[in-house]
Formats: structure tokens, sequence, C-alpha cells
């Protein structure tokens, strides 16, 4: 009886032999297999929760500055160039009113930019005489004479954000010249005073052409209709008042 125990233990041990050699080697790798796949969804889903972080962060800068740049692109335009390019149509009128009335041909190379100047005078007479006895000129200020060059270039330097760099440049220039030309100071060099009174009216012709050609650039970039002539030519195409 023992001897057939032995013998049921020894075909027990063989077959358990023949399983684990057969069997155990394929279920080990399963369950490796099985772990290192649970180890690989782990480790993509931990880099795909980095990308996304990543790319809402990227995101958000993009997003941020393409909103400052069209904010501050829109107040380049709105703020600025706009009203600068209505003070070069109202000096463009005052071009056409001429011409149209047939007082006087007042063409951009000679006159780029025409000023509106009105004054009051003030008299005092004698009474018992009739005569006068003095005389007080003073210059009118209101929307109409405002518009002039002097104001033109203090406008663009106030505003020096929303300026371009040429623009700018020209801006300070031209208040330097307009301080010292002949309109404004006597200067007794001749040289000199001819020296500002071309350097004055070289950049304010400048200054005209450079706000036409950047009006329209700013008007194209915010996807307003704009001028090609104006863009190209740095000029006011041919506008018609009546």
């Amino acid at each position: 009886m023992d001897w057939i125990l032995g013998i049921i233990n020894v075909v027990g041990l063989f077959l358990l032999g023949l399983f684990i050699k057969k069997y155990m080697p394929t279920y080990m790798a399963e369950k490796g297999k099985n772990l290192a796949t649970k180890q690989d969804i782990r480790e993509i889903t931990e880099r795909t929760e980095e990308v996304k972080i990543l790319f809402q962060k990227e995101m958000q800068v993009f997003t941020n500055d393409l909103t400052f740049t069209n904010d501050y692109t829109f107040n380049r335009y709105s703020v600025l160039y706009a009203k600068l390019y209505g003070i070069i149509i109202q000096s463009e009128y005052v071009r056409f009113f001429h011409k149209q009335n047939e007082i006087q041909d007042l063409s951009f190379e000679e006159f780029p930019f025409i000023e509106i100047k009105r004054t009051h005078v003030k008299q005092q007479i004698d009474l018992i005489t009739g005569l006068k006895m003095s005389e007080e000129v003073n210059p009118i200020e209101d929307e109409m004479t405002s518009f002039n060059k002097k104001e033109l270039c203090d406008y663009i330097i106030e505003n020096s954000e929303y300026a371009s760099p040429k623009l700018l440049k020209l801006a300070i220039a031209y208040r330097y010249a307009w301080t010292n030309y002949g309109g404004n100071r006597k200067i007794d060099d001749e040289k000199i005073l001819k020296a500002f009174n071309d350097a004055e009216f070289d950049l304010i012709k400048k200054i005209v052409k450079t706000i036409i050609t950047e009006y329209n650039e700013m008007r194209k970039i915010v996807k307003l209709s704009y001028s090609e002539h104006e863009l190209d030519k740095g000029e006011l195409e041919h506008i018609d008042f009546e």
C-alpha cells in the first residue's frame, strides 16, 4: 500500500513538473506583459496630460499676444491715425474750396498742408475826434484754426506710443524746425533762416505723405476699406466734396 502511494506521489510530482514547465512560463509572460501594459498606459496618460497642460499654456500665451496685438493695432488706428487723417482732409477741403471757387489753385507741391487762420481786431476810437487810438489783433482759436501744423505734430508726439518710428521722428524734427522758421522767429542770418524754412516745408510734406500711407496701412490691417493709391503713393486720391 505504501508503495502505491509512493508511485502516486511520483506521478503527481511528474505531472506537476510538466505543468509548470509547459504552462508556467506562458502564464508568467502574460502576467509580465499585462503589468508592462498597465505601466505603459499610465506613462502614456501622464505624458498626454503633460502635453495637454503645456499646449493650454502655450495657447493662452498665443491668445493673449494676439489679443494685445489686435487691441494695440485698433488703438493706433482709432486714437491716432484716424484723427490725423481727418486733419489732412480738412486741409484738402480748403484746397478744393479755393480751386472750385476759382480763388486760388493751391497745389500740394507748393502747399502740402493748408492752415486756417482767423483773427479778431479790437480797436479803440476817440469819441471826440473819431480817430483810432489803438488796435489789438488777437488770433481766434476754434475747431477749425486748431487744425494746424503745430497741433498736428504735437498730437503725434503726445500719442507717441501709437506712432510709427518714422512718423514720430518726423514730428519731433518738425517741432524744432517750426520753432525756428521765419513764420515764428526773427532770424537775421539769411542762411540759417533759409535752412529752417526749407526744413519746415520739407518735413511737413513728408509728415502728410506718411500719415496718408500709414492711415491706409492701419485700415488694411484692421480689415477696413482702404485706398491702394493712397497706400502706395502717400497722396490723397481725388476727393469730391460736392
